[in-house]
């Protein structure tokens, strides 16, 4: 018999917590900001699917040896604006197994790089980063991505690539598209004046 209202209690509660989702507030996204955006490559945010873009070299202007270190570790691909932008959802889009491990970052107002996200043994070919109502105020995102990682498709072992003479070579990664987005305010219902 517990068993039995605990069931029902639970399907009860799935019903209704459902329907506060189904009738909740629905978000309206603003069209793709990064078309506008600048980078290296602009295939990566060219609003077409079927073009894809590299990840280039992490050059910093500092080079002292901890961004030495992480220029040899890390490609990466940035998108810049001229003017700030609200950012409230990134989506992402590769070919499976092309961002196993990477990290979101955005440019803060002295243009050090905060993290959004770190993510790791991501096999989706789309993986979005949402941020409704807690948007980010940003000139830049990068998404700093591992020249190599310890991947979970090849049981564990170094995923890289190497060259006709064994040296691993600096290899860039593939990225089908990146679309940014920010929220807009769904107009409010005027009242009808008919009678």
């Amino acid at each position: 018999m517990t068993r039995f209202t605990l069931s029902i209690f639970i399907l009860l509660f799935a019903v209704i917590y459902a329907g506060c989702i189904f009738t909740g507030p629905k978000v309206i996204w603003s069209e793709n900001l990064a078309i506008q955006a600048n980078s290296k490559d602009g295939k990566m945010h060219d609003d077409n699917i079927y073009t894809a873009g590299e990840s280039s070299p992490l050059i910093s202007d500092r080079k002292d040896k901890n961004s030495v270190e992480e220029a040899d570790k890390y490609t990466h691909a940035t998108l810049s604006w001229v003017q700030t932008q609200k950012i409230e959802k990134i989506v992402i889009k590769s070919d499976e197994g092309q961002l196993e491990f990477f990290e979101a970052l955005y440019a803060d107002d002295e243009g050090n790089w905060k993290s959004l996200r770190s993510v790791r043994d991501n096999l989706k070919t789309a993986y979005s980063i949402n941020m409704l109502g807690k948007p980010i105020m940003t000139k830049a995102i990068r998404l700093k991505i591992p020249r190599r990682w310890d991947s979970r498709r090849v049981g564990g072992q170094k995923r890289r690539t190497r060259g006709e003479t064994g040296a691993p070579q600096g290899t860039s990664k593939k990225i089908r598209e990146i679309e940014v987005y920010h929220s807009i305010a769904p107009e409010p219902e005027m009242p009808s004046t008919e009678e």
